[in-house]
């Protein structure tokens, strides 16, 4: 037993570790001090990673850069651009890589630390800090930070075309990239347009989901314990499975890591004479309702069109049925319910493969086995056992 407790946590620190040293690495250039260029591959991250470093791969080696090292970096498809800026945040002197998002009279930047997000516009040199808090719920009610459109109407009270529409304004980067345009096309006096560096994917919520529904067969073995304790017997049997999950992943974090939430039905059902179980002549009659819930991590090896996959976390799984009976002829020649053993708790352990479809959907076989791996001595027949192995075949859109 102690083996098989190590065995969940072993396969899931393994799969966690080479996933931290996943790189997701996209075309692209650095800009050195001397505002040189030298193109390669650029490890593209989230907002939060990205300010902090810059993880560069060219012909001749790997190197990470972090603020003040380069100039500054960006991406050629995504669009995505970072300078090397110095600010103050919660008094302290720091120095980022911020995204850059409009050039003009009025530089606009943005740094986003996950907890709060910051946008900055620079005027001849001086920085201008306007900030939002999460949030939060009270009594009830969300309340919501609105200090940020009291210093844009204090910064820009000149200008009615932009206080004017501050109600409308929400704290999102397409909001801001218009004022600084309409900043710039209200003050500057060369004709010059301001430029906006191109951003596919502003105000992006990294984090994405992906539903699955899934069906198959479900290879199923329960064993009966003796009262006496030293004999089992092995019921098994075949049934259909349905299922559905949904996927959490952030593909500017990884696209091969997501977290998955997996909900699974079947039942059971057995009717078998046991000679000499339970110190006699013996029949059984069981009958239940699998539900099965997971919670755990999956990784996929990208080749192309095809990708395997492995998948580790731990199991739920409930029997609902309270029409198993027993009956001993030695004993009685009356019915007796048989408490099924419920819950059984868990690990289990995914390995199949996907087939790209177009639209970003999938078709996927998958195998799975479950191991439970504690016994709760205050249940009924706990020294009862069930085990469960899928084979399903899915389709994620």
């Amino acid at each position: 037993m102690k083996r098989k407790l190590f065995l969940c946590p072993f396969i899931s620190l393994v799969l966690l570790a080479s996933l931290n040293a996943q790189n997701n690495y996209k075309k692209g250039y650095v800009i050195t001090n001397d505002n040189d260029t030298i193109s390669g591959l650029i490890d593209f991250r989230t907002d939060a990673i990205n300010a902090t470093r810059c993880t560069f791969k060219s012909d001749q080696a790997e190197k990470t850069y972090y603020p003040g090292d380069i100039a500054g970096y960006r991406f050629s498809d995504e669009g995505k651009y970072y300078v090397t800026r110095d600010v103050t945040i919660d008094s302290i002197p720091q120095k980022f890589f911020l995204e850059y998002l409009v050039e003009g009279v009025m530089n606009l930047y943005y740094y986003d630390t996950t907890a709060k997000k910051y946008f900055f516009f620079e005027k001849d040199g001086k920085m201008i800090e306007i900030s939002k808090a999460p949030d939060v719920e009270r009594d009830r009610r969300i309340i919501q930070d609105n200090k940020y459109k009291n210093l844009i109407s204090y910064y820009f009270n000149d200008y009615p075309s932009i206080v004017n529409n501050l109600n409308k304004m929400d704290f999102s980067q397409k909001t801001f990239i218009e004022i600084a345009k309409t900043y710039h096309e209200k003050v500057c006096t060369t004709g010059e347009e301001c430029v906006i560096f191109e951003n596919k994917h502003p105000d992006e919520n990294t984090i994405k989901t992906a539903f699955s529904v899934y069906a198959g067969v479900q290879l199923q073995t329960y064993s009966l314990n003796s009262y006496s304790g030293n004999s089992y017997y092995i019921l098994k049997g075949t049934q259909p499975v349905i299922g559905g999950k949904m996927k959490l992943y952030n593909p500017r974090w990884s696209k091969s890591f997501s977290l998955q939430l997996d909900m699974s039905f079947s039942r059971f059902s057995f009717s078998q004479a046991l000679p000499y179980f339970l110190d006699g002549e013996s029949e059984f009659k069981l009958k239940a309702i699998i539900i099965t819930g997971k919670l755990g991590a999956e990784y996929k090896f990208s080749l192309n069109k095809i990708q395997p996959m492995i998948g580790v976390g731990v199991s739920y799984t409930h029997l609902l049925g309270d029409d198993s009976k027993f009956m001993v002829s030695e004993w009685s020649n009356s019915w007796q319910k048989y408490e099924l053993r419920s819950p059984f708790v868990g690990c289990y352990l995914n390995i199949g493969a996907s087939y790209m479809l177009k639209n970003k959907h999938s078709i996927f076989v998958l195998a799975s086995m479950e191991q439970y791996l504690k016994e709760d001595t205050s249940k009924e027949n706990y020294n009862d056992k069930f085990k469960s192995y899928n084979i399903v075949l899915g389709y994620t859109f």
